[in-house]
């Protein structure tokens, strides 16, 4: 199992750029002429759009779900460690960003745009003139800051109850990537057949944030880089350090990769040991659950209960039970495992 390891991305190069080493795709779909509520989600469909955040939520229902919201939220916080490719994309490809939010926020009847990113001085004032019709709402680097949930909750200033979702509340949150999928079908006529993402080895210091075809095989990033992967050495992780999961050479980048990071093995591998009961897990756990306990029920199959389920439900698998923890218990893994009872 992958576990969630701590790596120092201090000495890395500028991640603000972005390079799309492939050639560029031609025009492939003719676009949509108008935005509208009826056709909109259509199109979304017709393009091959699904949350890009991570989720790989169809777009097209969530954008249905969320007529009547008052507010787009465009989520750029982006804290999973060392992965900036969403800054990236709003700093480069800010034609597309803007477009896909514009089409979005006036699909639902949304008035109001809110651009949710880290608590960067330098960012923010590059975002505002880069964005200046969006509000800029700034969040912590914290750790898992840009769920959802979290953002909702500073928002609206209250923690939303479990199973809530954004709209309810007069919100749709997308990710900067989705958007700037929208905008690239409805400016260039591009549907979603490329993947902005991280591809890092730290420890060589290699560290690019590059835009792929989608499918292409990992294998092929990695030669095309020469970095120095050795299966007996190295581990590849998809998506991240704390959300991500154990990937091949061969597997293919999906709409849904983050990033690529080739990993040392000894650092990603750790043993296993019991539980000391410090209760670190409960503590780091962003929305008052209880880690353990969880994972104790997982594995001793006892998941039927109404509050399980319930905390079942609310856990977003971000990890930091698993980061936290001393015992290097694989938390999160087996709390995925739980999922299947919901």
């Amino acid at each position: 199992m992958l576990r969630r390891v701590k790596i120092d991305w201090a000495d890395l190069p500028d991640p603000r750029n972005l390079e799309a080493p492939y050639p560029p795709p031609e025009r492939l779909h003719p676009g949509l002429n108008e935005i509208n509520a009826e056709t909109f989600p259509a199109f979304l469909d017709e393009i091959g759009l699904v949350g890009m955040g991570g989720s790989g939520f169809p777009t097209a229902a969530k954008i249905s779900a969320a007529l009547g919201a008052h507010t787009l939220v465009v989520n750029g916080v982006e804290c999973e460690p060392g992965v900036t490719i969403d800054q990236a994309v709003l700093l480069n490809q800010a034609l597309w960003v803007a477009a896909g939010a514009h089409a979005s926020a006036k699909a639902v009847g949304a008035t109001h745009i809110i651009l949710a990113v880290k608590n960067d001085p330098d960012l923010v004032s590059e975002l505002r003139g880069l964005y200046p019709d969006f509000e800029i709402a700034t969040f912590s680097e914290k750790y898992p800051a840009g769920a959802e949930k979290l953002i909702l909750k500073k928002l609206t200033g209250k923690t939303p109850p479990p199973g809530a979702r954004p709209h309810q509340f007069g919100y749709l949150v997308q990710n900067v990537v989705s958007l700037r999928a929208i905008g690239r079908a409805l400016v260039d006529g591009v549907p979603v057949i490329e993947r902005p993402l991280t591809l890092a080895m730290p420890s060589t210091g290699f560290y690019k944030n590059i835009i792929v075809p989608v499918g292409v095989p990992i294998r092929e990033l990695v030669e095309r880089h020469e970095l120095p992967y050795d299966p007996a050495v190295h581990i590849l992780s998809n998506s991240g350090l704390m959300m991500g999961r154990e990937a091949a050479l061969d597997d293919p980048v999906e709409k849904t990769t983050l990033s690529i990071l080739v990993l040392r093995r000894d650092t990603a591998w750790r043993d296993e040991r019991p539980c000391v009961r410090c209760g670190a897990c409960d503590a780091a756990c962003p929305l008052g659950l209880n880690p353990f306990t969880l994972a104790e029920r997982v594995r001793k199959g006892k998941t039927n209960s109404a509050a399980f389920k319930g905390q079942m439900t609310e856990c977003f698998l971000c990890g930091v039970c698993s980061a936290v923890c001393p015992s290097d218990i694989p938390l999160v893994q087996t709390l995925e495992k739980g999922k299947q009872c919901l």
